[in-house]
């Protein structure tokens, strides 16, 4: 837009006499100036709203490869003890899939196999449409503060009224599928996986409208009315008391996700939850459940899905790990930092660069103790045995409370393992799936 003032010569300056003309120039100038403005905020905004994961840099070094192990091979484990294999997986040496009289097909003859693989990506946003594992882009752009029907803001209940706020956490989720080692053709394991190809959007709370509206999701699954209550809430007690001491998830509570809360209502809101992790854990745990509710994931674990995946309706929590990946990577690593194992101790002394906020000194204690070395607090993640996933329920305080970053606009990214028994084929196809 321009102003009258801007084109007047500079060695000749026009006095203007008329007031209504100055302030016309004035405020001419002024619209100008603040016209520049949105601009600059609303970039600066969207970064802050919705941040780049940086997913594809930390495929190598940000993903947790050990949690590949242990293997399950003709009804013996290898790389590892039983611990780490799925109660109710399949362990049988042998199987036989398909084949048909009618159609003169031989049946496929085989070892069954059984071993974690990464499978999906999901993304718990506080901003609708927002997807950090794309680089930070809207899936939207159209809507960008949602309504009650198509997301809402994080910190919300849910409805759609961002003036009423209440003591929750709100989340919006995003699955995709992500079958890492196939994209990456890093084991030649034939038809063997999940029956997911290449990296594609499956699931979103923003196109359900009964993620924002805890009514809409009771007339969706009405047997929540049996489990979101006090007795459903000592289920959870149970759970989340044996998984702090090592054990697996209970699949028979179907309701609960251990020490993350209930997966009823199946919904974004969180009434009472004011830890991110937890909260964004809970949301990205409903949001599977919700997957396997209306048919589009399916059970690879156990002795009925060796010849192929079933569908179920009931989530089969054992058959799935997590990592997260965004903001703070589980595996206690920063591949893309500038950082290489300085010497804490001689740092500030020789002018050595600080190390990153989450690293782990080797000499750290690994029970989640702070070190002190140069006047550093070092706080060293728990683990255990080097694993750096843990499982559906498993308290945050064990895995990453410290994984919370405040004023980062609390958006995570998680990594999914998923446990899947097949029939590796040695006599007729090289493999089933269904």
């Amino acid at each position: 837009m321009g102003s009258p003032a801007i084109f007047l010569p500079a060695d000749k300056p026009k006095k203007t006499s008329n007031p209504l003309r100055r302030w016309l120039q004035g405020a001419s100038l002024a619209l100008g100036l603040l016209c520049s403005v949105p601009a600059f905020a609303t970039g600066a905004q969207v970064a802050t709203m919705c941040p780049d994961a940086g997913v594809f840099k930390e495929l190598i070094g940000g993903v947790c490869w050990s949690a590949m192990f242990p293997l399950r091979v003709a009804g013996m484990t290898w790389f590892g003890g039983n611990s780490g294999v799925p109660n109710g997986a399949a362990s049988g040496a042998t199987c036989i899939c398909g084949g048909s009289l009618r159609h003169l097909q031989l049946p496929t003859i085989g070892i069954q196999i059984g071993y974690w693989q990464p499978s999906m990506l999901i993304e718990a946003v506080s901003h609708p449409f927002c997807s950090p594992v794309l680089g930070g882009v809207s899936l939207d752009p159209s809507s960008t503060v949602g309504n009650q029907w198509t997301g809402s803001w994080g910190g919300d209940v849910g409805n759609g009224v961002t003036t009423a706020q209440h003591n929750s956490t709100f989340f919006n989720v995003q699955l995709w599928t992500f079958p890492l080692i196939t994209m990456m053709q890093l084991a030649d394991i034939p038809d063997c996986n999940t029956g997911y190809h290449g990296m594609n959007l499956m699931l979103m709370s923003e196109v359900f409208p009964t993620w924002n509206n805890d009514l809409l999701s009771f007339l969706a699954s009405p047997e929540e009315l049996l489990y979101d209550n006090p007795v459903g809430l000592l289920g959870a007690t149970e759970e989340c008391a044996q998984e702090s001491v090592g054990a697996q998830p209970i699949d028979d509570e179907y309701w609960t996700a251990g020490c993350w809360g209930l997966l009823y209502p199946m919904v974004g809101s969180n009434l009472g939850g004011d830890d991110p992790i937890q909260t964004s854990s809970l949301d990205v745990a409903r949001m599977l459940a919700m997957g396997f509710r209306l048919g589009f994931l399916e059970r690879t674990t156990g002795n009925s899905v060796v010849c192929g995946p079933r569908r179920t309706y009931v989530l089969p929590k054992a058959q799935y790990r997590f990592q997260i990946m965004f903001p703070n990577d589980e595996t206690n690593q920063e591949p893309n930092a500038s950082v290489t194992a300085p010497d804490l101790n001689n740092s500030q002394q020789q002018g050595g660069s600080m190390p990153p906020a989450n690293y782990v000194t080797p000499a750290a204690s690994n029970q989640g103790t702070v070190a002190q070395n140069g006047g550093v607090n070092i706080q060293a993640p728990p683990t255990q045995s080097g694993e750096c996933t843990h499982w559906m329920g498993q308290t945050p305080f064990q895995w990453g409370e410290w994984d919370s970053q405040p004023a980062t606009g609390s958006n995570y990214v998680y990594l999914v393992w998923q446990w899947t028994n097949c029939c590796l084929g040695v006599i007729g196809h090289t493999g089933m799936t269904g």
